[in-house]
């Protein structure tokens, strides 16, 4: 609310700031009435509403423990037995003053008004004239509604209405004037009782805005007192005064409490929010000492303790190096789960990252984490893990007939390198997946990159399919070729 880029109005921004609101153990004082500036009401909608307690919150706050708590058949009754005080209080505190006026400024009800007198206070109310703007567009057509309405009654061909409209839309100010000169009976004639009823009808009108004042005070006083009330503390020039203490700002105690500057940046607000939390859960679980603080690779789940390796397993460790040889009958092999978890290893790392995700980022896609199905076990396989001290540096798995078919290494610029070995008549090819290691997202660790992709794919297939021969780098105007991983490695697919 007093941020740089929102659009309350400055006077209303002043006014938050000022307030001084509550800490988060005071807060609940607000259910015994106003506290730190701030007040809690029932909105139109029947729940609890914290805002500044300005005059018309306080107003607000009363009409609604006094009146209209009560049933509402009985409104009417009871607003007119306190008609004079709740018509000053009106004008005084509320962002929505009493429309009756005579033309002297003298408090009157509709019937004891002038058609001029009626146009006039429209027009003061709707249109804001040091802007020369309506507040809103429906409020042109209610004014020229009247004004077609006052012209029948006052007994004026309608093809002359023509006038009146241009009037209406340029010079807005100068309507009832111009209408007086006019039609000089304007001045005089008091509202007839149909017009009064046709008034208070355009005034209540459906899928138009809630009009900016209450003209009458009857059963439907809480819809018109109470609707469409927030807007006003970004307006103020279409308020009574320009006062901020006639609208509602809806602001907790909490949040006045600390709002400190008005016009701050939102970066800077967020900011303080950011560096507020950390040196609040530095002190209470680290005695304000950063340097106590764990570092992990990553925040997210934890890797599970080590996994008891399945007898049929044969592990070798040599120095940084971790073999593990799988059993040729498939009716032995280990678990999916319990073996992704073998190879992770027990702490955090890019390995277990991949291995383990559930979903890697294509772009603006999610995908189901594919290298497990590739890195299946499968009888007789070897899969060799070597380590750069505690943090794992690769991954080889070799079939059973001896035959390298998958490598995956995290090169010197932290790219994951994913590689599947095919055999061709002269050696073997390979396609080989790229993956960015992100750890600062923890829920998406492993986002795949996309560009050159088709490029490494159309080089496998030149491998594959032409073994080596003399063709054209760029296939791009042959072939198009898309590839995906399947859990037997992967299937290309052309189209000429």
């Amino acid at each position: 609310m007093v941020a740089k880029e929102a659009g309350t109005s400055l006077a209303v921004k002043q006014l938050i700031v000022a307030a001084p609101g509550l800490s988060d153990s005071e807060w609940h004082h607000l259910h015994n009435g106003p506290s730190g500036n701030v007040v809690t009401v029932t909105s139109e909608y029947g729940e609890l509403n914290h805002l500044l307690a300005t005059k018309a919150m306080l107003f607000v706050k009363d009409l609604r423990s006094t009146i209209l708590s009560q049933p509402r058949e009985k409104h009417t009754a009871l607003l007119l037995a306190r008609k004079d005080k709740i018509i000053a209080r009106l004008n005084s505190d509320y962002h929505r003053p009493w429309f009756g006026r005579k033309a002297g400024g003298r408090v009157a009800d509709l019937e004891d008004m002038t058609y001029a007198e009626v146009i006039s206070r429209l027009v003061e109310l709707m249109y804001v004239k040091h802007q020369q703007r309506w507040i809103h567009e429906s409020y042109r057509r209610l004014v020229f509604d009247f004004v077609s309405r006052s012209e029948r009654r006052l007994g004026i061909d309608l093809a002359e209405m023509s006038f009146i409209l241009v009037i209406q839309q340029e010079h807005p100010t100068e309507l009832a004037q111009s209408f007086t000169e006019r039609y000089p009976a304007a001045e005089s004639q008091l509202l007839h009782s149909e017009d009064i009823q046709f008034f208070v009808g355009i005034c209540k009108r459906r899928g138009q805005k809630p009009v900016p004042f209450i003209p009458v005070l009857d059963i439907d006083f809480s819809v018109l007192f109470l609707k469409d009330s927030i807007w006003q503390s970004e307006d103020l020039d279409a308020v009574v005064g320009h006062d901020p203490q006639r609208v509602a700002i809806q602001q907790g105690p909490v949040a006045a409490r600390y709002s400190t500057v008005v016009n701050e940046p939102v970066k800077d607000i967020l900011d303080g929010v950011y560096h507020g939390h950390i040196a609040a859960l530095l002190s209470r679980d680290y005695n304000s000492d950063a340097s106590s603080v764990p570092v992990v690779e990553y925040i997210g789940a934890q890797p599970e303790k080590m996994v008891e390796l399945p007898a049929t397993v044969n592990v070798q460790v040599t120095g940084s190096v971790r073999m593990y040889q799988l059993p040729v009958e498939s009716d032995q092999l280990p678990e999916l789960s319990e073996w992704f978890s073998i190879l992770a290893g027990p702490t955090s790392s890019w390995l277990n990252a991949f291995l383990t995700t559930p979903v890697i980022v294509e772009g603006t896609s999610y995908v189901h984490n594919y290298i497990q199905r590739v890195l299946r076990p499968r009888p007789g396989q070897v899969f060799t893990v070597s380590m750069d001290g505690c943090q794992p540096r690769s991954l080889e798995v070799v079939d059973i007939k001896g035959v390298l078919r998958v490598k995956i290494e995290r090169n010197s610029e932290g790219i994951i390198e994913f590689n599947i070995y095919h055999p061709v008549a002269s050696g073997t090819t390979s396609l080989f997946y790229l993956f960015v290691y992100q750890p600062q997202q923890p829920l998406t660790p492993i986002h795949f990159v996309v560009e050159g992709h088709s490029a490494r794919v159309r080089k496998m297939c030149m491998d594959a399919w032409l073994d080596n021969a003399d063709v054209p780098t760029d296939w791009s105007d042959i072939v198009d070729v898309n590839s995906r991983l399947t859990s037997d490695g992967f299937v290309i697919t052309k189209e000429h």
